[in-house]
């Protein structure tokens, strides 16, 4: 068991060859609606399958041509996708992983056809990309599912590269353009996976052969343990499928005595109510910054630069940041919040002209100093604090991006 779960989270921190899959449709119903067509790449970009898929119970879909522009006159020479699931099937036994935005919806649709998917693993980059794109949906208390434009313009994806942009082919270089994206930046916190997967190890033995014995907790005691997983946990930019916050709740709730509990709840009490007072003064500070911002001339000023956690925090905050490029050599503008997905680990006390510079966020120039010192105080407090971040994150607005056409992602 231990190493089947050791062998999931490697397998998210370690590229292995995968499969990215799409799907365009008559509708949003796998159980009456049928394909139009079916695309598989590999982790290289290379087209494995591509083709259009004749129906055999629909003549014509109006709405959904209106959304992926595939006619009935486009499909009428097609296979069926009985004919084709054949060589599909084939494809999906020659790889152990299987990506997809919005990958229920495409996997819906080939099960009812015949797809055998075995013992895939899958990676749904709608699901990864919510957390990271940090829109929150108080109703359902998740982070808000986003088109599959909005993930792809996000990490700066040229839709001009393939002319297939609204049909499953161009979907699916998209999505693996996103899902290396988002791997890049779990590679850059593999240590603090690795860590907290050894943690949640550590506390399923203490609970289980290990008798609650505290030696064989990794922080020591299981206060440490837990405050330590919870620490790790906040961290991560893209959070792990085997564990959330929910289960560090009821890995908390078996290992510390309920009295303990119930002090802490009280503390974060005590922090969300210092919250409010806090919301007022970013949002006083914020406007300031984007009043003061159209008055700017782009002076050289003592700006401090973020670590990508401070960077993550600040927006999720709602504290205006700007950033320096490569391109410009120069502030960007504080603008949106949701503009800065340009984020360096590196930190720099100067700024420079220099081609050679790497991209970094840093706090607007138009604060003055000890504004900005507030904010920084307040970022690492919330950093240090997760409850006390959730009291001050609030949701944010998306800006406006590039539209795909109406559709199922």
């Amino acid at each position: 068991m231990r190493i089947a779960q050791e062998a999931r989270r490697s397998s998210l921190i370690m590229e292995e060859n995968y499969i990215v899959i799409d799907t365009e449709t008559t509708g949003l119903n796998a159980a009456e609606d049928e394909l139009l067509q079916v695309s598989i790449i590999d982790n290289d970009g290379v087209v494995l399958f591509d083709s259009y898929i004749r129906p055999t119970q629909h003549t014509e879909w109006a709405e959904a041509e209106r959304i992926h522009h595939i006619s009935p006159e486009m499909v009428a020479e097609a296979p069926t996708i009985a004919e084709v699931m054949p060589e599909i099937n084939d494809i999906f036994k020659r790889y152990d992983k299987i990506v997809g935005y919005n990958l229920k919806f495409d996997k819906a649709f080939l099960e009812n056809n015949g797809a055998e998917f075995l013992n895939a693993e899958y990676a749904d980059v709608m699901k990864m990309f919510a957390p990271i794109y940090g829109e929150w949906n108080d109703q359902r208390g998740s982070y808000k599912w986003q088109k599959l434009t909005t993930a792809a313009d996000y990490y700066g994806y040229d839709w001009s590269e393939h002319k297939e942009a609204h049909n499953s082919l161009g979907d699916c270089y998209a999505t693996l353009h996103v899902y290396k994206e988002i791997n890049e930046v779990i590679k850059n916190q593999k240590s603090e996976y690795m860590l907290l997967g050894r943690l949640q190890m550590d506390c399923n033995y203490y609970l289980g052969a290990g008798n609650r014995n505290s030696k064989h907790l990794w922080a020591g005691t299981p206060e440490e343990q837990i405050e330590k997983m919870k620490e790790l946990y906040s961290k991560l930019v893209v959070k792990p499928e085997w564990l959330s916050e929910k289960n560090i709740s009821d890995y908390e709730k078996a290992m510390l005595p309920q009295e303990k509990v119930e002090n802490e709840k009280e503390q974060s009490l005590k922090s969300f109510a210092r919250a409010d007072e806090t919301k007022q003064r970013i949002s006083d500070m914020a406007e300031n910054c984007r009043n003061a911002c159209e008055l700017c001339d782009k002076q050289s000023q003592n700006d401090i630069f973020l670590s990508e956690e401070q960077a993550v925090q600040a927006v999720k905050l709602g504290i205006p940041v700007g950033y320096v490029t490569k391109q410009e050599g120069h502030h960007g503008s504080s603008a949106g919040l949701h503009t800065f997905y340009i984020l360096s680990e590196q930190n720099y006390s100067t700024l420079s002209n220099d081609e050679s510079m790497d991209k970094g966020p840093v706090f607007h120039y138009t604060l003055n100093d000890d504004q900005k010192k507030q904010l920084l105080n307040i970022v690492d407090t919330a950093i240090k604090d997760p409850e006390y971040a959730k009291c001050l994150e609030l949701p944010q607005k998306t800006t406006p991006m590039r539209k795909k056409s109406m559709g199922r992602k």
